[in-house]
């Protein structure tokens, strides 16, 4: 049997705004729920007669790790690298994730090598990152920097469904 777009298992490179974030420790993972909204009717009780579509919720996980200053300042809102440093504003309240959100791509890594097949990487048309970050320094655990990229509809594209795909886009 074939093996379907996203390979059967193994890691992969993430690439925002065609940028490569850096390597990854952990699980790199796609999530899309389907929101839905019962209906109901009196004289079937609390049994649901119909469920109605309300949209998708998509959101990437990248736990980051040994990314230099300057990819985490391309992922953390506020930041500035400069030689040797991070530096974070707070965040600026009441500011669109939307106009911040550009293009993700997860490619495949099988080998060792990162998947040069267009047809089987994951597309996120518009992903916005936010961190989510604990940064834990003792003698067991690798440091790990999560970025957790929400996901909108592409409004830009003339079709305001777009909001994912496998392979050449």
């Amino acid at each position: 049997m074939p093996k379907g777009p996203p390979r059967d298992l193994g890691p992969c490179e993430a690439i925002f705004d065609s940028v490569a974030l850096g390597p990854t420790f952990g699980d790199v993972s796609f999530n899309s729920v389907e929101e839905t909204i019962a209906v109901f009717e009196s004289h079937f009780g609390k049994t649901p007669v119909d469920e109605i579509r309300m949209g998708k919720v998509i959101s990437v996980t990248v736990p980051l790790t040994r990314s230099s200053l300057a990819q985490l300042a391309d992922v953390i809102t506020g930041a500035t690298s400069g030689v040797g440093s991070l530096l974070v504003d707070a965040l600026d309240v009441g500011v669109s994730m939307y106009d911040a959100a550009k293009e993700l791509i997860l490619k495949p890594i099988v080998n060792g090598v990162v998947s040069t097949t267009a047809s089987e990487w994951l597309y996120v048309y518009k992903a916005a990152p936010k961190e989510d970050m604990a940064i834990i320094y003792n003698e067991d655990s690798q440091r790990v920097f999560n970025v957790i990229f929400a996901s909108f509809p592409d409004q830009t594209s003339g079709q305001a469904s777009r909001q994912w795909a496998f392979g050449t886009v």
